[in-house]
């Protein structure tokens, strides 16, 4: 079911019609185009030509007369089978003028109507005398009719049709798999409900963009429990391999030769082999004939060329159909192909770890831990946690403790990952042991558990055992900031200006390690509080290249962990477009198997959508990341995220109903109670109509953010008050002082707009208007939006209706840009506008460049009377001109 109780496509039925358009468009033009005779619509099977030529006959139906041949493979034995429907006798194939006449009178459209469309889906499968039949009707330009044909990839054409190609009077439409972005919104379609980022890409990856794969993987992973909402959003709960699918191929697996069957078997079991590898079971023309039939692919992969499967649905199903004492043969005999070559290709030893295990049920220790070390490299979390769990069974091994505790951390499974972290801590011998079973154990129970005092605690047990070393004053200084004391993190550090670490710690030979990671994303998290926002990015972007570049990662992860904090790090800086590039490579750089880290990345796109005053995609984003905390168990992510959800609906002027599982509003800087928290209630409290115990609230919040060195999360608390329109006005110099303390473009233009409203006579509106035009150019939209309408408020006040009117629609202008955003500094901008709703379209279409013959015409109105309207609108608007109309109402 879907989560609006609809139930999903069964099989056979169809997915929503979604992607299409410019496709459809293509099917509009040829319709339109007199020289144009028909489409041929081809691509590889199951992408939707059927479904696409189906919707456009569907939709040209309403004026053109339709005729749709049926086509079928088991029809296309039978003479004129496709026509015979069509026909007033007997379908003869000896009597192909005949037919040919009444056809021809068929298709003719009468005089004065359109033409005729003729569907033919899957014009491969006619048989020899209706595409005789077809090619006649198709050269004969007298009929006049408008085939829409489809035929597979790669297939012949018929050579009447590929005749009228070359003459450009008919059109080749390819049609290829959906891209991610639009099978994100089939599967919210067809689901009646967002999809989290990993599930789309996991999905996407599986089906490969391809409608029909994409269906079946679909129903499969919603059956078997794999795909389920969490929170109205849909998560994967698991990976898309344990789904098992219901699929016609075995039938043809099991009509190969035994050779062929045997390397499909090798390929879904050991996954991509090498060419040499390949052709030791089969001939090169066998193997030429897998690829021509599209069950392998051949690709050069640094200048070695490989041979995969060439859908992941066939690995599932040879898989789940080779016996088992064959696989295990198979297996072995493969690990002892890559033994006898001496293993030293990169992921060799995962290959050799992972074929062992699943032959044997065991392996070398050593061997398991340096493959689950690869298996960390790749994101791929389940596969490192089997592997760290196969050698524990052997014996203690803290690095393998150190690899499974953090896999477990990562799904969420803290009531066994904390016991397993505690177990490596306790054998941990040498001091880096220790430092990197205390770094993962810390952040576990911070967040994990919410639990700041059990982390600290760790820390200082470990200094108990090694002394104070940098990696634990590391994770002490990204604790402390982690929980709001800010101050506390930077004294830990000795944070020199502008300065980062130097590689080499103690015996590390000037080489960058896994400490040095640590102490550069410290540095990172204490100057993004700070408000060193710029140099935050610099160190940020360093953290990431040092890390990507170490072999061992069991102290310092995942990379990608860095760049969702330079994503903050560049919104706060007023460089939203730079913060959504990060933000959008640190998903790509991060696997779907990390789900808690993806919640970082769902909440920082959250927080750029929201500067940007897209409201509704903020929202979206929001609710992601709250469903991947909650599917992983992180409690201090799923407050975060919650707290963004109810700011966003805030800026609708809705309160969400989600308030209600906020954290309360306490003393600030615990761990489930954030500033962005705070942040929150005073929303909800300014929306209930306590105007008063909200801007308190804020204002304590934000002035104990400065006391703790806060001085980012400061400004923007500040800000909001002064967004709240004369019950702010008082904030104005806090807010100026904290802006002095935040680098970037973003507290340049919160400070001009204090210094806006500062001044003893009231707000200075040509001051206001140069700050909104310099947060429209950031693409801070919805501040624009709002400064503009203080401005207007503040001319009517000077009696300048025409500046007030101007000012106003520039308000609404860039509101239109803010998906539903409805804020006090908004509210007043519709009644400012003085523009019936006539003459608002009438100034609008003038903006955009429309003559005003074409304006009379449009609304048959006499060219003199649309004058006289844009006369009006340039004195209410106090403009001179069209081009000025465009300046106001355009953004």
């Amino acid at each position: 079911m879907t989560a609006d109780g609809r139930p999903l496509p069964a099989g056979g039925s169809p997915l929503p019609f979604t992607g299409r358009h410019a496709e459809l468009e293509r099917l509009r033009g040829g319709l339109r185009r007199p020289g144009c005779r028909g489409v041929v619509l081809t691509g590889e099977g199951g992408v939707g030509k059927s479904r696409l030529a189906a919707e456009f006959a569907d939709e040209a139906a309403a004026h053109h007369r339709t005729v749709r041949l049926p086509v079928s493979e088991a029809a296309s034995h039978v003479p004129l089978a496709a026509f015979a429907p069509h026909l007033t006798g007997p379908a003869l194939p000896g009597e192909l003028g005949r037919h040919f006449q009444e056809l021809r009178q068929l298709l003719a459209a009468p005089a004065g109507r359109p033409r005729t469309l003729l569907l033919v889906d899957g014009l491969h499968h006619l048989d020899g005398s209706s595409l005789t039949l077809l090619s006649a009707l198709a050269a004969d330009a007298a009929t006049g009719f408008f085939l829409v044909a489809t035929l597979p990839q790669d297939a012949e054409w018929p050579e009447a049709l590929r005749s009228l190609w070359h003459q450009d009077a008919v059109e080749h439409l390819r049609i290829g798999p959906f891209d991610r972005a639009t099978t994100a919104r089939l599967l919210a379609d067809t689901l009646g409900a967002p999809v989290s980022a990993p599930a789309v890409r996991a999905l996407w990856e599986a089906g490969r963009g391809n409608a029909l794969w994409t269906r079946e993987i679909l129903r499969a992973a919603v059956r078997e429990g794999t795909l389920r909402p969490v929170d109205e959003v849909w998560c994967l709960t698991g990976p898309l391999d344990d789904t098992l699918l219901d699929a016609p191929a075995e039938g043809r697996f099991r009509a190969l030769p035994e050779d062929r069957r045997t390397l499909l078997r090798l390929l879904a079991l050991c996954g991509p082999l090498g060419l040499a590898d390949a052709l030791a079971r089969v001939t090169p023309e066998a193997l030429a004939d897998l690829e021509e039939e599209r069950l392998v692919t051949v690709t050069e992969d640094d200048r070695r060329r490989r041979v995969q499967l060439a859908h992941p649905w066939h690995a599932l199903l040879l898989r789940r159909g080779t016996p088992r004492l064959l696989a295990r043969s198979l297996l072995l005999e493969q690990a002892g192909r890559v033994r006898d070559h001496g293993a030293r290709r990169h992921g060799d030893a995962l290959a050799l770890a992972r074929w062992e295990l699943d032959a044997t049920g065991t392996a070398d220790p050593e061997l398991l831990v340096r493959a689950a070390g690869h298996a960390l490299d790749d994101g791929d979390v389940d596969t490192m946690c089997r592997l760290a769990r196969a050698a524990l069974t052997q014996g203690p091994h803290v690095v393998a403790g150190l690899l499974l505790g953090e896999g477990l951390g990562q799904r969420g499974e803290f009531g066994e990952s904390i016991p397993v972290l505690e177990r490596a801590f306790g054998e941990a011998r040498t001091p880096g042991e220790v430092e990197s079973a205390a770094a993962a154990l810390s952040q576990h129970h911070l967040y994990g558990l919410g639990d700041a005092l059990a982390a600290l605690g760790v820390l200082d047990r470990a200094a108990g055992r090694v002394g104070v070393r940098p990696a634990l004053t590391a994770c002490r200084a990204g604790l402390l900031s982690a929980v709001g004391r800010n101050d506390e993190a930077a004294a830990v550090l000795a944070l020199a200006e502008g300065a980062d670490p130097k590689p080499g710690g103690e015996d590390a030979g000037g080489a960058w390690t896994q400490t040095d990671v640590l102490l550069l994303q410290a540095h990172l998290r204490v100057r993004l509080s700070a408000g060193r926002v710029d140099e935050a990015v610099r160190t940020g972007r360093h953290a990431y290249a040092v890390q990507s570049g170490l072999a061992d990662r069991w102290t310092a992860y995942y990379p990608a962990r860095s760049l969702y904090l330079v994503a903050a790090a560049l919104l706060e800086s007023g460089r939203l477009d730079e913060a959504e590039r990060t933000a959008l490579e640190g998903q790509e750089a991060m696997r779907d198997a990390v789900p808690a880290l993806t919640v970082w990345f769902a909440w920082v796109r959250g927080r750029i959508a929201l500067e940007r005053g897209l409201v509704t995609d903020a929202l979206a984003h929001f609710r992601e990341a709250r469903a991947l905390a909650r599917l992983c168990g992180q409690a201090f992510a799923e407050q975060r995220a919650l707290a963004g959800l109810v700011l966003a609906a805030a800026q609708t002027g809705r309160l969400a109903p989600e308030a209600e599982a906020l954290t309360p509003a306490g003393p600030p800087y615990s761990p489930l109670c954030q500033p962005d928290t705070l942040r929150a209630h005073g929303w909800v409290l300014l929306l209930r109509g306590a105007d008063g115990p909200a801007r308190e609230l804020m204002l304590g919040a934000a002035r104990a953010a400065l006391a703790r060195g806060e001085a980012t999360v400061a400004t923007a608390l500040l800000h909001d008050v002064l967004r709240w329109g004369s019950a702010g006005r008082g904030v104005a110099a806090e807010l100026a002082a904290a802006t002095a303390l935040v680098q970037g473009s973003l507290a340049e233009v919160r400070a001009a707009h204090a210094a806006a409203v500062a001044p003893a006579g009231g707000p200075d509106p040509a001051a206001l208007e140069a700050v909104a035009e310099r947060m429209a150019a950031l693409g801070l939209h919805l501040y624009a939006a709002e400064a503009f309408g203080e401005a207007a408020g503040a001319w009517r006040r000077r009696d300048r209706a025409a500046s007030a009117a101007r000012a106003a629609a520039r308000a609404l202008a860039l509101r239109g840009r803010c998906q539903e955003a409805a804020t006090p500094a908004l509210a007043g901008a519709s009644a400012a506008v003085p523009l019936s709703a006539r003459e608002r379209d009438i100034a609008l279409m003038a903006a955009r460049g429309r003559t005003s013959r074409e304006i009379a015409e449009a609304y048959v109105l006499s060219v003199r009377t649309v004058e006289n309207h844009l006369g009006r609108i340039y004195r209410k608007l106090g403009v001179t001109g069209r081009a000025d109309l465009a300046d106001v109402l355009l953004v």
